[in-house]
């Protein structure tokens, strides 16, 4: 399915004043970022806009006005540039949009991580935003923290260990053991329904692949799988700048992922796939893993914490083979949800 099929019978107020969903996201996004336009946002967000972190929830323009202003000071320089956006229809007034983005800036005020270092830092992320009538009526968001702390010369564990007290984003206890609203209930079949709502069913092939990659490599540790899915220049980009070249290398980055919880279940929560002239075919995914840090000690001495991973993956086609990965996941989450774990079983301890 075109861009232009995909437009056909929308309701152009949904991506109005722009001409399409891709020229909207890009557009506003600088309005408020890089022109400091910060008022748009009553523009762009609905009143009760939901967004979801790896950290916990936010609900209504009063947060995400105040988050945003505060990093704007924090990082007053912030740039970057859109490296892609991916969007779906979703009905005739909707669509969802996963827009992924590389940010720099200098830490120039003060931030959740401390007073300004006047250092520079520079992250990937993305946005996962659910468009109606013309408003983000919902937001997954998930950014890699551990490269800015990296980049500020900041201990990860230290950081970690305080937002395991507190979330940056809400203030309040980090969340463990049950599944907060990012995370809650089931799909299934991705192909057909997610967090996003029911998809058209375009680009199957493509989708169910990337279906088999989560199922039968992640989830079943099927990874001599990988070369019949992958193509044999594969590229993962990842966590804290991080390259996997190759379909060797391409292997043990997803082993290195899977290790720390190797009885993780896997979910993918929502797709999202585009197919233009200039980029080709992508697909854009939200993914979870729910199990225990009981395998490799990547984050310190595993101690069975229950985990909960909230990542995206965008992948790039060619000739029915995917060829570029984008990884994303917020391992300072992670470690906060095992210090978390830590914390509770000393506190009993020393009951």
């Amino acid at each position: 399915m075109t861009p232009q099929e995909q437009l056909e019978g929308m309701n152009p107020e949904t991506y109005a004043p722009y001409r399409d969903p891709r020229e909207y996201i890009q557009s506003w996004t600088d309005k408020i970022w890089i022109a400091r336009g910060l008022g748009h946002i009553f523009d762009h967000y609905d009143p009760k806009i939901k967004v979801h972190t790896c950290y916990g929830e936010t609900y209504g323009m009063e947060n995400v006005i105040s988050n945003s202003l505060q990093k704007m000071i924090a990082f007053p320089n912030r740039g970057g540039g859109h490296d892609d956006v991916v969007w779906e229809r979703r009905g005739d007034n909707g669509f969802i949009s996963s827009h992924r983005v590389f940010n720099n800036a200098t830490h120039l005020g003060p931030w959740t991580y401390g007073p300004a270092t006047g250092k520079d830092w520079a992250n990937r992320g993305v946005a996962h935003c659910v468009i109606q009538g013309g408003l983000v009526a919902e937001e997954w968001v998930i950014r890699d923290e551990f490269a800015v702390l990296q980049d500020l010369g900041m201990d990860p564990y230290v950081v970690a260990a305080e937002l395991a007290k507190r979330s940056p984003v809400l203030g309040e206890q980090i969340k463990t053991g049950g599944d907060p609203p990012a995370f809650a209930g089931r799909y299934r079949d991705p192909i057909k329904t997610g967090i996003s709502g029911d998809r058209p069913d375009h680009a199957r092939p493509e989708c169910e692949t990337v279906v088999k990659l989560f199922d039968r490599v992640w989830e079943h540790k099927f990874f001599d799988l990988i070369p019949e899915l992958c193509s044999d220049t594969i590229v993962c980009q990842t966590v804290r700048m991080g390259r996997a070249l190759g379909i060797s290398n391409y292997q043990l980055e997803t082993m290195k992922l899977l290790a720390m919880i190797p009885d993780a279940d896997v979910e993918i929560r929502d797709i999202c796939v585009h197919d233009s002239a200039d980029l080709g075919l992508r697909v854009a995914t939200i993914w979870c893993l729910r199990g225990t840090y009981s395998g490799a000690p990547y984050y310190g001495p595993t101690n069975g914490a229950p985990l909960t991973i909230l990542g995206s993956s965008h992948f790039e086609f060619r000739h029915g083979k995917i060829i570029r990965e984008w990884r994303f996941f917020d391992e300072i989450a992670i470690m906060a949800q095992i210090i978390n774990h830590q914390n509770q079983l000393d506190a009993t301890a020393v009951e």
